[in-house]
């Protein structure tokens, strides 16, 4: 059984993370104020249904 796992976990080395919400989008940003604060971002940030989001930068 373990076996067949870990040849499962070697034939797929990429992964993409997926999160889906019913609700509409309020924003997409490339930016992290933490990982890469007053930069573009090497990623991207999708902020969906957010009521207390503020800007600090």
């Amino acid at each position: 059984m373990w076996g067949a796992l870990f040849s499962l976990v070697a034939l797929a080395p990429f992964t993409n993370a997926l999160l889906r919400f019913g609700c509409s989008q309020l924003v997409t940003e490339r930016l992290d104020p933490l990982v890469t604060p007053g930069q573009v971002s090497p990623h991207v940030h999708q902020i969906i249904g957010g009521v207390c989001i503020s800007h600090p930068w």
